[in-house]
């Protein structure tokens, strides 16, 4: 009688394991859906904005400023397309009005290295 009582209770732990294991799958499926159902509700898709017209002459003028202050063009040029990539606008909607350094903003503790 001992082996039926083991193979009874080996079963019933695979049935409580592919039980578990379905639950979970379906709240997974269930949140996925609710997810997907929420976003069509709740999110609205942005209005295109109208695109400006192309104005390359304000990089031009930073770039004419900068070279009076000593900055390379390309450096200029760098700065603008950084700015660009991280706001999502596009260049020529960009207007650099000035570029200055910013020092050194690291603490004290930080300087020890570099000594």
């Amino acid at each position: 009688m001992d082996t039926v009582a083991v193979t009874e209770t080996a079963g019933q732990m695979w049935t409580i394991v592919v039980v578990g294991i379905g639950t979970v799958f379906l709240c997974l499926f269930a949140l996925v859906v609710m997810v997907s159902v929420f976003k069509a509700i709740f999110v609205r898709e942005p209005k295109a904005a109208p695109k400006p017209a192309a104005q390359a002459a304000p990089v031009q003028v930073a770039s004419a400023q900068a070279a009076a202050r000593g900055l390379d063009g390309a450096v200029v040029a760098a700065i603008v397309a950084a700015v660009s990539a991280a706001s999502g606008v596009p260049v020529s909607a960009l207007r650099i009005a000035s570029i200055e350094r910013s020092g050194f903003n690291t603490p004290a503790w930080g300087h020890i290295d570099r000594a």
